[in-house]
C-alpha cells in the first residue's frame, strides 16, 4: 500500500471506519490478501490517533518467530519497551514487564499450567499499561501466529481497544479469529480513481494512458492491488523502461509485454507446484491457452499429470487461471505469464512440448484436430518444418475469425511449414496481406526479417521490400541495415521509406509509383493506378500538407489497408481525427503519445503541438495552450496554422480585435508561406471575426481572393467564396456548411447526448458560443456548481467564472437562474471555427 505525507492512496473510508468505531464492542480485523496494503493502513491509523494524543501501542508480528512463542508475547514485550514513554502507566508496569518477560520461555508454553500463568500475567500487564484511558493495541500480521485469539484475548480482558491485521484465508481455510466476536474490514482493490492516483505516485509523475492502459493489462484483475502495482512499476524502472517526456511517464518498447514481478497473492500458490506450476501460467497466458486434458504433457517423465492437474485446479480457485466455455484455461493476469517466460519458460517451447505429446500419443483426430492446429500454431518457429502440419493448419484456420489474433499465429506457421514447398511464395503473400489488414506492424517487421533470411525468390524479396517499407514507416524505424542488403535489387521501393524519414513531401503519386504495383499482387481489394478509393482530394491535400500517411494509404492501397492503431503514424492520425471531431482530450491523449516516439519529423511535430494548443484552447486552458505554442517557432513549417491557433484562443478569452489584429499581421507577414492549410482556416477564422464588421468586409474578401489566387489549386476555387459567406453573415446556411466540411476546413462539433447542447445561438447578430460555453450552458442547466462544472469540462473554476461572465452578458440576464431558463443555446447557432 502506498504511503504519502498526510494520508494514504486510497483506503480512506476503511481508515474513517476504523478511527470512528475503534470503541465498538469486540475485535477489529482487518483482512485482505498479501500487499492489499494491510499494514500501511495500520499505520496510517497509529498516525491518525498519536495526532489526536490518543494512546497507542502498535506491534507487528514477523513471519520468521520462534515456533515455541505461541502468543507471540516477545514482540509485544519489545514494543511495550520501546514505545514506553508514551503512556501514563502504573507505577507497578515495570513489574509486570519483568514477570511476563521471566515466564515467556520456550520450557513455560511446554507446561499447560504455566501457559496459564502467562496469560493472566499479561492480562495484569495491560491492565497497569494506561492509567488515564485504554489502548488501542494494533497488532499486524496476527496471522503469522498459531492462535491469534488467545494473544488477542488478554488485551481485550483488560479493556482496551484491539485492532489486528491478517491475511484473507486462502479458499477451504477459515479465518484465524472464528469463533471470536469481532468485525471483519476486508480491503479489497482500490477503486479505479485511487488505482489511478497510486499508479501517477508510484511513476513519480502524470502517466501516459497508454501506459496505464498497457499496466492495466498486465495487472487484469490484481489493477487495483497495491502491492502489485508498486512492485510493476518498480520493475519498470528497474528495467530502464519508463521515459519522462515533457513531464509525461511513456513506456519504452511497447510491443514487449509487461511482467509482474513476485510478491503478488499468486506468487507462494505458484511456487508450491515447482517447475509444473509455472510452466502451466507460462502456457496459460499465451493467446491459445491449454485444455485441462493437455497439462498431464507439462510434466517430466512419464507421469500421469496429477501434479498439473492440480495445479490448475488449485490456480483457477484462487482466481489466477480462469476456465473459458470452450474449456481452455487461461491466465487472467498477463503479466505473471510474462514474468515466467522472462525467467526462461518459453511459451512457444511449451507448446511445441503439448504439440509433440499429443502427437505421440495419436491425440490428431476427431476433437483433437483443432486444439492440436493451436499448440503447432502458438509453437511457431520452435517446432522444425513440416510439410505434414500444413493441412491440420489449414483446416483449423477457415474456422477463425478472419482478423484474428490466432488466424495470424495459424497462418504464420503455415507459412513455417510450407517453406521448403512449392506453396512457400503464396503462403508469404496471404500473410502478408493479412498482417496490413490487421494493422500488425511489429510482426510484420519480424516476419519481413524472417522471411528474408531464408533466401526468398526475386518475387518473393520484392513483396518483403514493400512490407519492410510499411513496417518502417509504420513504427518510425528506418529500414535497418540488414534488410537494406538483402533488397539491393528493389532501391525504387526502399526509397519510399528514404523519402519519408528525411522529411521531403509525399503525395498519392509516391505511394502509386514505389508501393502499388507489388501491392496489387498481394491484395485483389487494391485499385488500379490513377483510381483511388472513394477519399476527397481536398482530404488528401491537406493529409499530404500535414504529412498524415493514413489516408493516402488509404486510398491508394485499398480497403486491405486498414488504420492502425499503434505507432506514430496512428498517433498523428489519431489526433487529425479527434480534431476534426471536436475531441479534446483524446487530441491531448494521442499527441502526447506521439511526444515519446523519438523519430517524428519536424513538420508532424509541429503539427500536432499546434493541434495541441488548439485544444487546450478549446477547454479553456489558457497556460497549456500558450505552453504548446511555445513549443513551435512562429517561422515554422506552419506559420499560419500557428497563426490560427494563437487568433482561436485568443478568441475563446473573449479578446477578438486583438485576435483579429494578430491573424491579420500574420497574413501580411507570411503572404509567400506555402502553409495554405493554415491560410484556409486562418481566413475561415478572420471572416466569423468580422461578418459585422462592415468597414473590414471587402478588405478579408478581397485579400482572401488575391491569396488563393496565386495558389491555382482546388481550393482557390471555393474558400473565396465561403470567406465571402462568413462575412456577410449568412455561415449558417446548408450550403455553406456543406462546403467547408467538405473543405475540411471545420472541425465538427462533438455529439452530445441532449438536443441542448447542439450547436445553438439566439436571435441574428448575436456573438456565437463556443463549445465549451455550449457545454458550460448545458451544465447549468442540470443545477451543477462551477467545481462540478470545472471538473466536467476539464477547466479551472477561474476559468468557469470568466464563461459565465460572458454567458450573462450574451443571455441579457444577471443569474444562474436567468441563464439556464434564458433562449440561449436552444437555436441554431454556429460554433466558431
Amino acid at each position: 500500500m502506498s504511503r504519502r505525507r498526510g494520508g494514504l492512496v486510497g483506503r480512506k473510508a476503511e481508515l474513517a471506519s476504523i478511527v470512528a468505531d475503534r470503541r465498538a464492542a469486540g475485535l477489529t480485523v482487518v483482512s485482505g490478501l498479501p500487499g492489499s496494503g494491510k499494514s500501511a493502513l495500520l499505520d496510517e491509523v497509529r498516525r491518525t490517533l498519536a495526532a489526536s494524543d490518543a494512546p497507542v501501542l502498535s506491534v507487528s508480528f514477523p513471519a520468521e518467530r520462534p515456533e515455541w512463542d505461541l502468543f507471540g508475547f516477545q514482540p509485544v514485550l519489545a514494543a511495550i519497551r520501546e514505545q514506553y514513554e508514551q503512556f501514563e502507566t502504573d507505577s507497578r508496569l515495570p513489574e509486570s514487564l519483568e514477570r511476563v518477560g521471566g515466564s515467556c520461555t520456550e520450557e513455560a508454553y511446554a507446561d499447560p499450567w504455566s501457559r496459564f500463568c502467562l496469560l493472566h500475567a499479561m492480562s495484569t500487564l495491560f491492565t497497569r499499561l494506561e492509567t488515564t484511558a485504554p489502548v488501542t493495541v494494533l497488532l499486524d500480521g496476527a496471522d503469522h501466529l498459531p492462535d491469534p485469539a488467545l494473544a488477542v484475548a488478554p488485551i481485550h480482558r483488560a479493556g482496551h481497544t484491539v485492532i489486528a491485521s491478517c491475511r484473507t484465508p486462502p479458499p477451504g481455510r477459515s479465518s484465524p479469529f472464528r469463533g471470536t466476536h469481532c468485525r471483519t474490514i476486508e480491503l479489497g482493490t482500490l477503486s479505479p480513481d485511487d488505482s489511478t492516483a497510486l499508479l501517477r505516485r508510484a511513476a513519480g509523475a502524470r502517466v501516459a494512458p497508454a501506459l496505464a492502459r498497457a499496466v492495466q493489462h498486465a495487472l487484469g484483475p490484481l489493477w487495483g492491488h497495491p502491492a502489485a502495482m508498486l512492485s510493476t512499476v518498480r520493475g519498470l524502472r528497474r528495467d530502464e523502461r519508463l521515459e519522462v517526456v515533457d513531464g509525461l511517464v511513456h513506456l519504452r518498447d511497447e510491443e514487449d509485454p509487461i511482467s509482474v514481478p513476485d510478491g503478488h497473492p499468486f506468487s507462494d500458490l505458484i511456487e508450491g507446484f515447482g517447475e509444473v506450476g509455472k510452466r502451466l501460467v507460462a502456457l496459460a497466458a499465451s493467446p491459445p491457452g491449454v485444455l485441462l486434458d493437455e497439462v498431464r504433457h507439462l510434466e517430466d517423465g512419464d507421469q500421469e499429470g496429477k501434479e498439473a492437474g492440480r495445479a490448475a485446479d488449485t490456480l483457477i480457485r484462487a482466481g489466477l487461471l480462469g476456465s473459458a466455455p470452450d474449456g481452455r484455461i487461461r491466465c487472467r493476469v498477463p503479466g505473471i505469464g510474462s514474468s515466467m517466460v522472462h525467467s526462461g519458460h518459453d511459451a512457444r517451447r511449451l507448446h511445441r512440448r503439448v504439440a509433440e505429446g499429443m502427437l505421440g500419443s495419436g491425440k490428431v483426430n476427431g476433437p483433437h484436430r483443432q486444439p492440436l492446429a493451436g499448440h503447432i500454431a502458438a509453437a511457431g518457429g520452435e517446432m522444425p518444418p513440416n510439410a505434414d502440419h500444413v493441412g491440420v493448419l489449414r483446416s483449423a484456420e477457415c474456422a477463425l475469425t478472419a482478423d484474428s489474433a490466432e488466424r495470424t499465429a495459424h497462418l504464420h506457421a503455415i507459412w513455417w511449414h510450407a517453406r521448403r514447398t512449392a506453396d512457400r511464395a503464396e503462403s508469404q503473400t496471404e500473410l502478408f496481406r493479412h498482417l496490413v489488414r490487421t494493422a500488425d506492424y511489429p510482426r510484420l517487421e519480424t516476419f519481413t526479417h524472417e522471411a528474408l533470411a531464408g533466401e526468398p525468390g526475386a518475387g518473393e524479396r520484392a513483396e518483403l521490400a514493400v512490407a519492410a517499407v510499411l513496417a518502417a514507416v509504420h513504427l518510425g524505424r528506418p529500414v535497418s541495415v540488414p534488410v537494406r542488403d538483402m533488397l539491393v535489387s528493389d532501391e525504387a521501393t526502399v526509397g519510399f521509406a528514404d523519402r519519408w524519414f528525411a522529411g521531403r513531401p509525399i503525395v498519392p503519386e509516391d505511394v502509386e509509383l514505389s508501393l502499388l504495383p507489388i501491392w496489387r499482387q498481394v491484395s485483389f481489394a487494391a485499385p488500379a493506378p490513377g483510381r483511388r478509393c472513394r477519399l476527397p482530394e481536398d482530404e488528401l491535400a491537406e493529409a499530404c500538407a500535414v504529412r498524415d500517411l493514413v489516408p493516402l494509404f488509404r486510398a491508394v492501397l485499398g480497403r486491405d489497408y486498414q488504420t492502425p492503431h499503434a505507432g506514430p503514424l496512428a498517433a498523428h492520425h489519431r489526433a487529425r481525427t479527434a480534431h476534426a471531431k471536436g475531441l479534446w482530450a483524446e487530441v491531448l491523449d494521442a499527441v502526447e503519445e506521439l511526444e515519446a516516439h523519438p523519430t517524428v519529423d519536424v513538420l508532424v511535430r509541429e503539427h500536432t503541438r499546434l493541434l495541441a494548443a488548439e485544444a487546450c484552447a478549446k477547454q479553456g486552458e489558457a497556460g497549456r495552450a500558450a505552453g504548446w505554442l511555445a513549443t513551435v517557432p512562429a517561422n515554422g513549417g506552419l506559420p499560419l496554422l500557428r497563426a490560427w491557433v494563437e487568433v482561436g484562443a485568443l478568441h475563446e478569452a473573449g479578446e477578438d480585435q486583438d485576435a483579429f489584429q494578430l491573424g491579420w499581421r500574420a497574413l501580411r507577414t507570411h503572404r509567400d508561406s506555402g502553409d495554405e492549410l493554415g491560410a484556409s482556416r486562418l481566413f475561415l477564422r478572420l471572416a466569423r471575426l468580422v461578418h459585422r464588421d462592415v468597414s473590414r468586409y471587402d478588405e478579408v474578401v478581397e485579400a482572401a481572393e488575391k491569396w488563393f489566387a496565386r495558389k491555382g489549386t482546388a481550393r482557390s476555387s471555393t474558400l473565396p467564396a465561403a470567406v465571402r459567406t462568413l462575412v456577410s453573415g449568412e455561415a449558417g446556411t446548408t450550403s455553406t456548411e456543406r462546403v467547408l466540411a467538405e473543405l475540411g476546413q471545420v472541425p465538427t462539433e462533438p455529439r452530445r447526448e441532449n438536443a441542448s447542447a447542439t450547436a445553438a445561438a439566439g436571435p441574428g447578430g448575436r456573438e456565437p458560443l463556443s463549445e465549451t460555453e455550449l457545454g458550460i450552458l448545458a451544465l447549468v442547466r442540470t443545477g451543477r456548481t462551477n467545481r462540478q462544472i470545472a471538473r466536467a469540462v476539464r477547466i479551472s473554476e477561474k476559468t468557469v467564472e470568466k464563461h459565465l461572465t460572458r454567458l450573462f452578458v450574451k443571455a441579457g440576464c444577471q443569474t444562474r437562474y436567468g441563464l439556464a431558463t434564458s433562449k440561449l443555446g436552444r437555436h441554431s447557432d454556429v460554433i466558431g471555427a
